[in-house]
């Protein structure tokens, strides 16, 4: 998953130009204008239940478990002035909602649901720091294999 995540911020990267970073790090902050991301819920359970099947690759035999869950990233974009973290916010909610769709459906990831863009501005001490931001809800798909022996004769009872 959290591969998948860094793949998806790198696309939206290369195609809005506006840099990503994730939060809660300890790295150095880009020159504005730039976004933060934050996984803020990791998994959440998806409807439906999970697939089970065998599955044979070259002289093996699998047992597959796949899931699907739901995944909430929230997203903050900073900026020297507050029409422009607005602005941003939305290239980047727009990213989202069309230009990025292709590439998420080509990773087996489905949008399910795109927040509004909020105004999560903050006072600090003599300063605002601009920011506006929105949530965005993945679908994505889980998949754990496991080798299992052949078998060649069932005992009866």
């Amino acid at each position: 998953m959290i591969e998948a995540i860094k793949t998806i911020v790198a696309q939206a990267y290369r195609d809005t130009g506006l840099r990503i970073i994730q939060a809660n790090t300890t790295a150095p902050k880009p020159p504005l204008p730039y976004a933060v991301y934050n996984i803020t819920v990791s998994y959440t359970k998806d409807r439906g239940r999970p697939n089970v099947a065998a599955r044979e690759e070259a002289d093996a035999l699998y047992l597959d478990y796949e899931d699907s869950f739901l995944v909430t990233i929230s997203f903050n974009v900073y900026a020297d002035r507050n029409e422009a973290t607005i602005a941003q916010a939305k290239k980047l909610r727009q990213w989202f909602l069309f230009v990025g769709q292709v590439f998420l459906q080509d990773n087996g990831i489905a949008i399910v649901n795109v927040g509004n863009v909020e105004n999560r501005t903050t006072f600090l001490v003599d300063s605002y720091e601009y920011k506006h931001g929105f949530d965005v809800q993945l679908r994505m798909t889980e998949r754990v294999g496991v080798p299992i022996e052949w078998f060649n004769t069932v005992q009866g009872v």
